[in-house]
């Protein structure tokens, strides 16, 4: 079992897109395994972009229900429940698979008051930790999208996981970004979560033929190479499937960029996970 956190402080980097398709592409890679568990996403930005793709995006109204639920995680978690399965809904994604992954019940204006919420509770970093407790075992991987930000609801993230993904867009400022976030996460293992791992830098948005993005990749390559995953095109096929609230393995063809740069993600973060 793995709770995998992709953090940024920075908004539009491609964090919810990543989420989305690596939960989806995770679940595909189960579903070729019988008796495989199944694959939680959870949302943990307010904006609920992420639920609101997995359930069908602007095009359908799916999503209303979901995010606008009475018994919904945004109460649960801030008022210090354990996660309990009346919570949980089957999203849309993958499309063409039977399994699908599943996803809290939210309420987006409870969503907002989340952050003041946590930070008046007793041991108001493990939140999350205990919530999940009582049905973290039942899945093989959970997948938390978060903010852009540094607060309290990423920092419950990185408490309750057991490995860190970093999608970064290649740009001048964004080296000084992601020592910044590598700073958070050690202080994170030192003082709460010693468990805690950096499983990669995704270059995200990437666009090959930006001369500033490429030189940027190859100082990431000198100073992080050990933990660069494939980078993600910055591809309108992706932002396609995100629009119609598709996952992009069952929206695009297997021939596509963007299917094989998601595709190559995937593959990756299980052979570092020792899964593939």
């Amino acid at each position: 079992m793995a709770i995998i956190s992709l953090i940024n402080r920075k908004g539009g980097v491609g964090k919810s897109t990543i989420s989305v398709n690596l939960a989806a592409g995770l679940a595909i890679h189960l579903s070729r395994k019988p008796g495989s568990k199944s694959v939680l996403l959870i949302d943990m930005d307010d904006q609920l972009s992420a639920t609101i793709t997995a359930m069908g995006g602007g095009f359908d109204d799916k999503f209303q229900p979901v995010i606008t639920a009475e018994k919904d995680y945004a109460s649960a978690l801030g008022q210090g429940y354990g996660a309990s399965d009346s919570l949980i809904v089957d999203s849309l994604i993958p499309r063409d698979r039977q399994e699908k992954v599943k996803l809290f019940r939210t309420n987006k204006a409870r969503m907002e008051a989340l952050e003041a919420t946590l930070k008046q509770r007793e041991d108001a970093p493990f939140q999350l930790t205990y919530f999940l407790e009582p049905i973290k075992h039942e899945y093989s991987y959970i997948i938390i999208d978060n903010p852009p930000s540094a607060g309290m609801l990423p920092m419950n993230s990185l408490v309750a996981s057991t490995h860190v993904l970093i999608p970064i867009e290649p740009d001048g400022l964004s080296l000084i970004g992601l020592a910044d976030i590598l700073r958070m996460i050690e202080n994170v293992k030192r003082t709460t979560n010693p468990d805690l791992n950096v499983l990669g830098i995704i270059p995200s948005r990437f666009r090959m033929m930006r001369r500033q993005a490429r030189d940027v990749i190859g100082d990431m390559e000198r100073m992080y190479g050990h933990l660069l995953l494939p980078y993600i095109k910055d591809l309108a096929e992706i932002s396609a499937a995100t629009t119609a609230g598709y996952d992009v393995f069952s929206y695009c063809s297997e021939k596509s960029q963007a299917y094989r740069c998601l595709s190559n993600l995937v593959d990756a973060v299980l052979g570092k996970l020792g899964q593939a």
